[in-house]
């Protein structure tokens, strides 16, 4: 499944992260996963995972911060020593760059996920598929 991220273009100042937040807040959007990365110019990217990525950035962009929705593929992996690697390792071999990722252990200790932004997400996605890599239904990347 091609889920979707919201990308944040954000002034490292105090109090702009929580202007983000308070518009999520407003809107009743429930943040899953985020990463905040930032540059020594003094802005950074906010990459957030949502329930409701669609409307996210309609309401933040309406309140002027520049945000962009993003192709991402989320992946079930296990949680053991080399287990990125090998997911990396995949991509790899096929000549793909990742531009962004994250993940995340999940409560049972035995499985982790694996958020992931690349140019071209259907190859990525196939690739996985045919490795056997479980991509995540929507009811688990949204929380829907």
């Amino acid at each position: 499944m091609i889920a979707h991220q919201v990308s944040i273009f954000l002034e490292n100042k105090p109090g702009r992260l929580e202007k983000v937040t308070s518009v999520l807040k407003e809107t009743g959007i429930n943040i899953r996963a985020m990463t905040l990365s930032t540059s020594s110019a003094g802005w950074g990217i906010l990459n957030l995972l949502v329930d409701r990525p669609e409307t996210a950035c309609k309401k933040l962009s309406e309140a002027g911060h520049p945000a962009v929705l993003r192709e991402i593929v989320v992946v079930r992996m296990q949680d053991r020593s080399g287990a990125l690697h090998d997911m990396l390792s995949l991509l790899a071999l096929a000549g793909l760059n990742v531009q962004n990722a994250y993940g995340t252990v999940l409560g049972d200790n035995k499985t982790a996920i694996l958020v992931i932004d690349v140019e071209d997400t259907e190859h990525v996605q196939q690739i996985f598929d045919s490795a056997g890599v479980q991509a995540l239904t929507s009811k688990e990347v949204y929380g829907l």
